[in-house]
């Protein structure tokens, strides 16, 4: 089996790449490589194990030229990871994430046509928005609570898509595209809650509240939360969303069938607790917690994955606890080079700037 990665040369790609190469499969990268992601594209090129085609997935001339190649008859499937992330850069760039997030989906759906292979395409969490709750009063409803009364649920893959970001509006604009488009191949969209583990990209302030807390740690600095920490996150170890990722290659749909799977740990982490983890897992005693009374524009309150289907279709439950994952992160990313915590200072400034915070 050979299978395609876009956007393979990154955090989660490299990481599914080494794991596709364990069990015996070749691989193929496309990847812009764009600096934002990429500190040292020399380095993330020769990190990938086997051959990486540097291209844009939004431009049709790419694909193109994929199809040319000598041995694309012996591609067996398409990982389709390439994506904008950006939730709050998504808020005054909205172009440049739906070229990508919606355009390029569209043309890796047209190419896994052509060559009527499997689609597996990581969507996000973030189409949820701020998702489920169950009310005494209400019963189930979406988006903002009801009431004082409504509490967090999980979110299940057939509820309503709510997004309260363009980043979230782009993936689930991508959904659609691979429900409407996707015809006679099997395509299965993942929806992973916030993935973490090493190898992100530490030099990226929008790469997400983990990286910013090991900056902060290394440099002696308080950790700073966003309001009073009560918001919660569902933390994914890496490993656990690339074996779910191996699992639907392993396992694909029907073809013509569009299988849509949260990817998560189920479990629900407050942003207080997941920097006292993160503050537990460094080589170094933490000065504290101070808090920030600030909200961004696309941020939530709350998210969490219902592992149900999970369960039901057989496939990988996650190992890892998400106090276990943070601590392994910190750990194993406390020598690497990253931002210095002022830039995340700067990003929320960007924000602050342009009207997107309160």
């Amino acid at each position: 089996m050979t299978v395609l990665i876009t956007g393979g040369a990154g955090f989660i790609g490299q990481h599914l790449a080494r794991r596709l190469r364990t069990a015996g499969h070749d691989v193929l990268a496309l990847d812009s490589l764009l600096g934002q992601v990429h500190l040292d594209p020399d380095a993330s090129v020769a990190a990938f194990p086997g051959e990486v085609v540097v291209g844009d997935v939004a431009e049709a001339a790419t694909w193109e030229n994929l199809d040319q190649r000598d041995d694309i008859d012996t591609l067996t499937a398409v990982v389709h990871l390439a994506a904008e992330t950006g939730t709050g850069q998504s808020m005054y760039e909205p172009e440049r994430h739906r070229r990508v997030n919606v355009g390029g989906t569209k043309l890796a759906v047209a190419f896994a046509q052509r060559h009527a292979i499997p689609l597996v395409a990581l969507s996000s969490r973030a189409v949820y928005g701020e998702g489920r709750h169950g009310c005494p009063v209400h019963g189930t409803t979406f988006g903002s609570p009801c009431c004082e009364r409504a509490v967090p649920e999980a979110s299940q893959e057939s509820d309503e898509h709510r997004p309260v970001s363009v980043y979230g509006e782009t993936k689930s604009e991508g959904e659609t595209v691979i429900a409407r488009r996707a015809d006679g191949i099997p395509a299965t969209i993942l929806r992973p809650q916030n993935v973490i583990g090493a190898g992100q990209a530490l030099h990226n302030p929008y790469t997400g509240v983990l990286a910013a807390f090991l900056a902060m740690l290394k440099e002696g600095r308080p950790l700073t939360v966003y309001g009073d920490g009560s918001q919660t996150r569902d933390v994914v170890h890496v490993s656990d969303l690339v074996e779910t990722i191996a699992w639907s290659l392993d396992n694909p749909p029907t073809p013509g069938e569009t299988r849509i799977l949260n990817s998560g740990s189920g479990i629900r982490t407050t942003l207080l607790e997941l920097a006292e983890c993160a503050a537990a897992g460094a080589p170094v005693v933490s000065p504290g917690i101070t808090h920030l009374d600030v909200h961004r524009a696309g941020d939530i309150d709350h998210a969490c994955a219902d592992l149900t289907l999970t369960r039901e279709l057989g496939a990988p439950l996650p190992r890892w606890s998400p106090a276990d994952a943070v601590a392994e992160f910190i750990t194993r990313s406390w020598t690497e080079t990253g931002a210095p915590a002022d830039a995340w200072d700067d990003a929320l400034d960007e924000l602050s700037q342009r009207g997107l915070t309160s």
